[in-house]
């Protein structure tokens, strides 16, 4: 699948840039030849009327015939376009030929009566092979008329010169475009295989997650069953054990839910002005009572009268999963500690307990989603509630790090600009 994908990656690439040559081939033929045969048009409007009015003799023009003036400024016959005239009487016949002339008597004869036969006063033909731009300059006095020519053949040498070099150089960077397409194939590929591993450990991970309590719910069922003689109350062990577990599916459901619609973008938040204190002191008494069960000792160092703009209940929530996660991970006579306080980055909020710490190899991985140690595993958690607290930090702009030393506790610290 992934060697599929990075073909088409490939193909892609390759095709918008051959497109591109192509386009930048096409453009350019057409565009020089446009502006070759307009450069042609307004040469010879220029030199027919010169030719009428008399101010030049021939081609190339002759200073002998005008020695008082000086020639206009026509290009000889070194680079530039091969011109050449000749003039007609009103039977059509040649009476008089430029000094420049590259055809012989009888071609030239037949290249001025098809000309004259086009009824056009200018044009292209092309005449023994090659392409010529005329223009027909009747005389004033009706006794015929000057028929100039333009062989464009050594224009179109050029033209065809400018575009066998564009594709010869289009061909060189198609073959440097081949390389560069599989190398930023294979690094397009990259997020893509990561992308689709942690799918696959998602959904692996779900699975298990809804397995356990599934199971659990399905053997209390059965014991409920198998005992239909027993009354409700007498069954309430087994009943607690399944609305326990119902529990936990629900949050793990809202979990994923949660999740999906942060992927989708679905999940917006209500910014308001907000106090964050008390915010954060509400958030955390709810905890007390849980904390104290469990021989935990709460401490909570809010300094007061700290105002953000920020969606209060997602911030309310990243507390509850943080100390959530440090009761669990928490021993008996540990102690929790939750600070919020200014700080020049802007506002800190950190959650530090004493617990047991966790691992150096796993503090990279720590805000993936199902990511769980091993001994976290029976302690209640879904490995889920990290990557929520991310997104709900890193959607206000603030940043969550976290501190641990293995065996002595972990502190997870947020900046809120």
């Amino acid at each position: 699948m992934f060697r599929k994908l990075r073909l088409q990656l490939m193909m892609v690439n390759l095709s918008v840039i051959l497109l591109l040559f192509l386009l930048l081939i096409t453009g350019t033929y057409f565009f020089v030849q446009a502006r070759m045969l307009e450069g042609a048009e307004h040469f010879m409007d220029r030199f027919s009327q010169d030719l009428v009015m008399g101010k030049v003799m021939d081609f190339p023009p002759n200073p002998r015939h005008d020695s008082d003036r000086e020639p206009p400024p026509y290009p000889n016959h070194g680079p530039g376009p091969i011109v050449f005239f000749v003039k007609v009487d009103s039977l059509g016949q040649i009476a008089q030929t430029s000094s420049y002339m590259p055809l012989s008597k009888a071609q030239l004869s037949s290249l001025a009566l098809e000309t004259q036969k086009l009824g056009n006063n200018k044009g292209q033909l092309i005449f023994e092979q090659t392409e010529y731009y005329y223009r027909i300059a009747p005389l004033t006095s009706k006794e015929g008329a000057f028929i100039l020519f333009q062989d464009f053949e050594r224009d179109r040498s050029l033209l065809m010169a400018l575009v066998t070099g564009l594709s010869i150089t289009g061909l060189v960077c198609m073959l440097f475009s081949l390389l560069g397409s599989f190398y930023m194939a294979n690094k397009a590929m990259v997020p893509i295989k990561k992308a689709w591993q942690q799918q696959k450990e998602f959904l692996a991970d779900a699975s298990h997650e809804f397995r356990t309590p599934l199971a659990v719910i399905q053997t209390n069922l059965e014991l409920v069953r198998d005992n239909p003689e027993e009354t409700v109350q007498s069954q309430d062990h087994w009943l607690s054990n399944i609305y326990e577990e119902t529990i936990c599916m629900t949050k793990l459901v809202e979990s994923l839910l949660f999740l999906a619609r942060a992927d989708s973008h679905q999940q917006l938040l209500s910014m308001a002005h907000i106090r964050l204190d008390q915010a954060v002191l509400a958030a955390a008494e709810l905890f007390r009572p849980i904390a104290v069960s469990k021989g935990v000792n709460l401490s909570l160092e809010i300094k007061a009268e700290i105002f953000y703009w920020g969606d209060e209940d997602k911030l309310r929530q990243v507390v509850s999963i943080l100390l959530d996660n440090a009761i669990r991970h928490t021993p008996i006579n540990g102690i929790l500690t939750v600070i919020l306080d200014k700080v020049p980055q802007g506002i800190l909020l950190s959650v530090k307990d004493t617990g047991e710490g966790i691992n150096p190899d796993h503090q990279d991985k720590i805000f993936e989603r199902f990511y769980q140690s091993d001994f976290s595993r029976s302690k209640g958690g879904t490995g889920l509630g990290l990557s929520i607290a991310k997104w709900i930090i890193e959607s206000h702009g603030g940043t969550i790090k976290l501190v641990s030393t293995l065996g002595k506790g972990s502190t997870f610290e947020i900046v809120l600009p």
